[in-house]
């Protein structure tokens, strides 16, 4: 869930005389009328005094003070905030409204646009911190730092959340009782999908801007440990951590998002084009009457009808018809030896022998270094199929190591990937 943020007057905590609420007033009383809040957040929009008059009478339960009073703390906490100033209608300040989202487990989808945003300042502060680096200037790199951290975190929290609320709009979907129509149900799916679901894919993928906005920013925090200007090296690969785990946790969410709502889209799909045409099918019997209705709008039915059965003498001699049939030899195919093997058997026949090599030699550290340095001849194209049929090979297990990725020059061009570690299958 994300982070909830209580304004204070003063910068230090030493008293709760600067503080712009007394914490332990506030949670007292927000303690003693927890269905009170939860009914205020349940809520939309502002709210007149006389709305929140009826819901102090209707949850008093056991209370002892008069609902005026609790009128009262409800202002002078500022759990109640005026719309306008001197408007009689309120609404629920923002931060109480998301301190009872997370008590209650109640999430906000993120937007794109949000997370685009993030992504927006995280670049941003990525120049800003490679001036810093260029300067030396140790102050706004350890500033940056924190406002990197920072960034991240809300960038997970609001991921999670989004994800969150798609589950909870799947479970809905399939749990409800309520009679919804086929259309309708289609326009919500279709809303989640192409407004939440396929826009964050195309950010957090792999060649998304998310990519390569983290990827700037891990290069200059590296700069920043190399060139000494910040000292909190535990801080510093907490981070770093940080941003490989919201990378592949993003990318993790929403594909598993796509994959639990794709189902229904396609379902809901079909149901609404079946729909539409029964829709118009009987439009049409409406206005043109059953005489023109012709058999447009009809499905045909199709049945096969088997008769006259073959008695058991046709299928004894269609048997042994087949059974005693002078068998003729096989064809012998006239091979040429002059002729050149083709380019597929021999590559077919190279990759057919890769998995017996790899074996004597397990375990490879680097199986693409292991290829490359045994083939150097050939091109990217045959050293990647290689690399795949070792690494789904049903014997050997693959394992990508830890640490900056390495460069691999093949004869047309250069790759860039963590090494992978090939050894044998453990039972």
């Amino acid at each position: 869930m994300r982070g909830v943020f209580f304004s204070f007057d003063g910068p230090t905590a030493d008293s709760f005389a600067s503080v712009k609420v007394n914490p332990q007033a506030f949670f007292g009383f927000c303690a003693g009328h927890v269905p009170l809040l939860r009914a205020l957040g349940g809520r939309a929009g502002e709210i007149s005094d006389a709305d929140v008059q009826r819901l102090i009478q209707s949850h008093a339960g056991a209370a002892t003070e008069l609902p005026r009073t609790t009128w009262q703390r409800l202002l002078e906490y500022q759990i109640l905030v005026p719309s306008e100033p001197g408007s009689p209608f309120y609404l629920l300040a923002d931060p109480v409204g998301r301190l009872l989202a997370y008590l209650f487990d109640e999430a906000n989808p993120a937007t794109p646009e949000m997370i685009r945003g993030y992504i927006a300042s995280l670049e941003a502060l990525s120049r800003k911190l490679g001036r810093a680096l260029e300067e030396e200037n140790v102050t706004v790199v350890e500033l940056s730092f924190r406002e990197i951290n920072d960034t991240l975190r809300r960038i997970y929290a609001d991921l999670d959340e989004t994800h969150h609320c798609i589950l909870q709009e799947v479970a809905r979907f399939k749990t409800t009782q309520r009679q919804v129509s086929v259309r309708d149900k289609f326009r919500r799916i279709v809303h989640w999908m192409e407004r939440f679901v396929e826009p964050m894919i195309d950010i957090v993928r792999a060649d998304g801007p998310m990519r390569s906005s983290f990827d700037d920013i891990e290069q200059l925090l590296r700069r920043a440990r190399e060139q000494a200007l910040f000292n909190d090296h535990p801080a510093l690969d907490r981070n770093l951590r940080y941003l490989r785990l919201v990378r592949k946790h993003a990318l993790r969410v929403f594909e598993q998002c796509r994959k639990e709502i794709q189902p229904l889209y396609e379902s809901l799909r079909r149901s609404s084009f079946i729909a539409e045409g029964a829709a118009l099918a009987l439009q049409r019997l409406m206005s043109e009457g059953l005489a023109n209705w012709g058999t447009e709008p009809l499905i045909g039915v199709y049945q096969m009808r088997i008769q006259n059965v073959p008695s058991d003498q046709a299928i004894e001699l269609a048997l042994r018809r087949l059974a005693e049939h002078p068998p003729e030899p096989a064809p012998r195919p006239m091979i040429d030896a002059s002729l050149e093997a083709p380019p597929a058997m021999l590559r077919r026949q190279w990759l057919d022998s890769l998995p017996e090599r790899a074996a004597s030699e397990l375990p490879i550290d680097d199986l693409l270094q292991w290829l490359q340095e045994r083939h150097p001849n050939k091109n990217t194209h045959e050293l990647l199929a290689g690399f795949t049929a070792l690494l789904f090979h049903d014997g050997f297990e693959g394992q990508f190591r830890d640490g900056a990725p390495r460069s691999y020059a093949t004869v047309d061009c250069r790759l860039e990937g963590s090494p992978l570690r090939l050894s044998h299958l453990a039972s």
